[in-house]
């Protein structure tokens, strides 16, 4: 009888590792980019060369017909975009576009965002792609991804017909979901979470992905160490890059211990973008954006902390590459990196406030339809 019991402990132990369980207040959105890159063929087909048109003239009527094609699916909320800035996406209680100088931060609400907004750059001239965002709508994202999904790739069917294309169109399935960890360990009313890969996961809803794609997961992680460094400028005059250097060696320490290979911290003004595939390290340092190229090695790890960086906040980065994944999902190694997050907090004796970390958790791919 204890052998039998022992087993069927083992088994709940492993089948908890395999769930992640998730707080009811957590924020799960999709939006999915179709890119129509900007030649003279696709000029071609909208200008009248009697008129003489100008570049935003021409933008104009292109923007037009991508807007007919749009109104005859299906999809409540559409961006979009003549412009070539990083898109950024975030929930919002209103839609709402802030454009700084390198990036569209966008915010939107699943539960109500409508509607089809365009954003067109002042110089037409360097523009090198219209991007087509599609923003999942209504309840149960992650369930109804691969109906969503099907929804634009039939979208984009339409634009290329309309078009006459004979380049290809990129689409990029982007999904996230995000919550607090001082939630997840309080909450009561939760969600098991098995975090599958999304090919299994569109596989068991009958849709099938193209063979050539590119695809990434990984976790960002906004920590605010402030009560943290009050405690320290009190006792002492004390430089912030200092504090920021403890807690990232701390956190590669712990990592390694627990099999966690390939993170980055960075206390910066400048945010965080993650890229796959590419010479490994930090590139883009200047400007609002900072670029973590993890490529296919073992081990990576990065460290940015700016000498003129003074806030108390920071990003963690955990990038899973593909043997993070354990029966088709990425639960055990988001475990993993919660775990680890504890064990961090425990050591630097945080308060409650600085436990409060958000985790962002991202599953992106891509290819050519």
């Amino acid at each position: 009888m204890g052998i039998i019991r022992n087993r069927s402990l083992i088994s709940r132990v492993k089948q908890q590792e395999n769930r992640v369980y998730v707080p009811a207040e957590a924020r799960d959105n999709q939006y999915i980019i179709a890119e129509l890159a900007i030649n003279d063929n696709l000029i071609a087909q909208v200008s009248d060369h009697s008129l003489n048109p100008t570049p935003k003239e021409l933008l104009s009527l292109l923007l037009n017909k991508v807007r007919r094609v749009i109104a005859q699916h299906e999809i409540d909320y559409v961006a979009v975009v003549a412009s070539n800035k990083f898109i950024r996406v975030r929930y919002g209680v209103d839609n709402e576009i802030n454009t700084t100088q390198e990036q569209h931060i966008v915010y939107y609400n699943p539960e109500k965002s409508k509607g089809v907004i365009g954003l067109c750059p002042e110089d037409t001239q360097s523009l090198k792609s219209i991007r087509v965002v599609c923003f999942a709508t209504g309840d149960n994202l992650r369930e109804n991804a691969a109906l969503f999904h099907q929804k634009v790739t039939n979208l984009v069917s339409d634009l290329k017909q309309s078009f006459d294309f004979i380049e290809a169109i990129k689409v990029q399935d982007h999904q996230h979901i995000s919550f607090s960890l001082e939630k997840h360990s309080s909450s009561t009313n939760s969600k098991a979470h098995g975090f599958r890969v999304i090919e299994k996961r569109y596989e068991s809803s009958g849709l099938v992905l193209p063979d050539e794609r590119n695809s990434k997961a990984f976790i960002v992680v906004k920590a605010n160490f402030s009560e943290l460094l009050t405690e320290k400028v009190l006792n002492q005059n004390y430089d912030v890059s200092h504090m920021h250097a403890e807690i990232s060696h701390l956190l590669i320490q712990l990592a390694q211990e627990v099999g966690i290979n390939h993170m980055a911290y960075i206390a910066s003004k400048r945010y965080p973008v993650v890229k796959s595939n590419f010479v490994v390290g930090s590139g883009n340092q200047k400007g609002e954006l900072i670029s973590l190229n993890f490529g296919n090695t073992e081990h990576e790890v990065i460290q940015q902390i700016d000498d003129d960086y003074i806030n108390s906040s920071a990003h963690i980065v955990f990038y899973m590459p593909e043997n993070t994944v354990v029966k088709f999902g990425y639960a055990v190694y988001i475990n993993k990196v919660i775990k680890l997050l504890d064990r961090l907090s425990q050591k630097l004796h945080l308060t409650e406030h600085d436990k409060a970390m958000l985790l962002r958790f991202y599953q992106h791919f891509s290819y050519k339809a």
